[in-house]
C-alpha cells in the first residue's frame, strides 16, 4: 500500500497547510475570533503556553491598533484580515485593515511597546487605503 507523506515544519504535521485566512467585521468584538484562531493554530504547531500567551496578546494589540478607532456602538468599517503564514520555527501574522481612521502607531506608546516585546519582528504600513501590521513569533523547537 502506497504511503503519503504530509509536511512538517519542524516536526509537526501541518497537512500541506502554508497558511491561513481570518476574515472577520472590522470591529472590536471580533477580535478576540482571531485572537482565538491564532492561538489554536500556534498550538497545533507546537508553541508552549507561554509563546501563546505571548502571541495572543501580539494578536490583540495589533488587531486593537487596527480598530480601536471604530466605536464600540457603531457598525463594523469595513473587514479585519489576518494571514497567518507558517515558517521554519517561526509563525508570521500580518493583520491588515481599512486605514480610514487608523493613526500612525505611536512608537512610544504603551501598545506598540507591548507589541515590541512580545515578538521577535515587528512592522507598520499604511498606503492610504488599508493599514497593515506584520509580525514575527519564534517558538520553541521540539517544545510542548
Amino acid at each position: 500500500m502506497p504511503s503519503v507523506e504530509v509536511p512538517k515544519v519542524d516536526g509537526i504535521r501541518t497537512h500541506g497547510v502554508e497558511s491561513v485566512l481570518v476574515r472577520v467585521p472590522a470591529h472590536r468584538d471580533y477580535v478576540a475570533v482571531v485572537r482565538a484562531a491564532v492561538a489554536q493554530l500556534g498550538a497545533r504547531l507546537g508553541y508552549t503556553v507561554s509563546e501563546l500567551i505571548d502571541l495572543r496578546l501580539a494578536v490583540d494589540e495589533a488587531c486593537s491598533q487596527l480598530v480601536g478607532g471604530v466605536p464600540l456602538d457603531g457598525p463594523p468599517q469595513g473587514y479585519l484580515e489576518c494571514r497567518l503564514r507558517v515558517g521554519l520555527g517561526t509563525l508570521q501574522v500580518t493583520v491588515v485593515a481599512s486605514a480610514a481612521g487608523v493613526e500612525t502607531p505611536d512608537r512610544d506608546g504603551f501598545g506598540w511597546n507591548v507589541l515590541t516585546a512580545l515578538v521577535d519582528s515587528l512592522s507598520w504600513a499604511n498606503d492610504g487605503v488599508t493599514a497593515r501590521i506584520d509580525l514575527v513569533k519564534s517558538h520553541s523547537a521540539g517544545v510542548r
